[in-house]
């Protein structure tokens, strides 16, 4: 015999039993898994009566199947639809709220992303797959109804979509890591509460945004086309973009009022010229005229139903010669911006501006190419006319032939 102690097994399960030697819980029902009767989750392994789920926080009862599922239902537009739905009508909330109190900032073009997309993580319990499939849907469905309701336009609706898909990202994941975390809590109101945080942080940050200063920033932009005319030429075939015939491109005619007709004068300092569009109006005051160089307005009015996005300050164009007689056209347009983020929308408002200039160039040079100046009518010099009756008359007789493009016939 050795002295070393016998070892003791190592119980795996331990098993509590009272002085008789009988487990309390030996009558439980032995399951593997029980599901919650609202939400299916899976319910923890519990021996209390007043046990709950971990999701929802309906109690159920351990001893009796009737508080608790057995196995999950086919029916799985539980797990998504109602979060779905939510995260929509929030998204859609939020940014009508944002729009109407404040100015378009990063609250409403980052935080309300943000915002909707937490909602869908927070709520929705479905797969990988699935939840990437609901987020693109969920963007699709704040666009849709966005200009359902006409607070944005087709233009500014697809904008919207390839805007709000990255922080809809960023706050999905952070939603679903939330929905985790607290998953493996006791707190009681992990489900409402949270929720209501979420759908909270777009209007918390817009009036921290409101409470910010803001510089007023002034943007110009010029562009330029050299065309087949003569600076005169060029000079007669300045119009403005509500002149122009042809169609606009697709980029204007989705981001800009259809523009109808433009009355007024444009050939003095002080003319007024209004231009009239399919939803709303544009008025412009002649600042500054050097005939056959520079022609400058000022904007005076504007009422074009995109106000808060851009304001249009002035503009000019501007005729400069170039080489082998032809002229140069510079068309500039300064406006103040409102839209941040600001590195954002620069590149957006850019293009448009730079489509619209290339719009009226366009319109320009085949006003000036299609109608050139007629060549100049050489004038009857009275100092120089010989005063001897017959070579007056034969000078006469040629400047009327020169004027009238017939051949000179010699007198007799």
């Amino acid at each position: 015999m050795t002295d070393e102690p016998t070892p003791i097994p190592r119980i795996t399960n331990p098993v509590h039993l009272t002085s008789t030697g009988v487990s309390p819980f030996a009558d439980e029902p032995k399951i593997a898994v029980r599901f919650c009767l609202r939400c299916q989750a899976a319910l923890p392994e519990s021996p209390f009566a007043d046990a709950a789920c971990l999701d929802c926080q309906l109690q159920f009862d351990p001893k009796n199947p009737a508080t608790y599922r057995v196995e999950r239902t086919i029916d799985r537009l539980k797990f998504w639809f109602p979060g779905f739905c939510l995260a929509v009508a929030s998204g859609v909330i939020s940014y009508a709220a944002c729009i109407q109190n404040g100015e378009l900032g990063v609250a409403l073009f980052v935080a309300v992303p943000i915002s909707f997309g937490a909602v869908l993580g927070y709520a929705v319990r479905t797969g990988k797959v699935m939840l990437a499939i609901l987020l693109f849907a969920t963007v699709a469905g704040v666009a849709t109804a966005l200009m359902s309701l006409n607070v944005a336009g087709f233009f500014c609706g697809a904008m919207l979509c390839a805007i709000f898909l990255g922080p809809a990202v960023v706050g999905m994941c952070l939603g679903a890591g939330l929905r985790i975390i607290l998953s493996k809590t006791r707190w009681e109101q992990r489900w409402f509460l949270p929720l209501a945080l979420i759908i909270a942080f777009p209007s918390v940050s817009q009036w921290i945004e409101c409470q910010l200063p803001h510089r007023e920033e002034i943007a110009t932009v010029r562009t330029t086309l050299t065309v087949d005319a003569t600076p005169a030429e060029a000079w007669n075939a300045i119009m403005f973009y509500e002149q122009v015939q042809h169609d606009p491109p697709w980029l204007l005619q989705l981001a800009l009022p259809k523009p109808i007709r433009s009355v007024g004068n444009k050939h003095r300092v002080g003319e007024i010229v209004r231009c009239y569009y399919d939803r709303g109006y544009l008025v412009k005051r002649i600042s500054r005229r050097t005939p056959g160089r520079l022609l400058a307005f000022e904007v005076v009015e504007q009422k074009l139903h995109f106000e808060r996005d851009v304001t249009l300050r002035d503009g000019a164009f501007e005729i400069l010669p170039a080489p082998g007689d032809r002229a140069t056209i510079v068309v500039t347009t300064r406006y103040q911006r409102h839209l941040s983020p600001r590195w954002l929308w620069r590149p957006v408002e850019r293009k448009v501006v730079h489509t619209l200039h290339g719009h009226v160039l366009e319109g320009m040079r085949r006003h000036a190419e299609q109608n050139p100046l007629p060549a100049p009518t050489p004038q009857r010099d009275q100092y120089h006319r010989p005063k001897h009756p017959a070579l007056a008359a034969s000078y006469d007789y040629a400047y009327a032939a020169l004027t009238s493009n017939l051949q000179p016939q010699p007198v007799k």
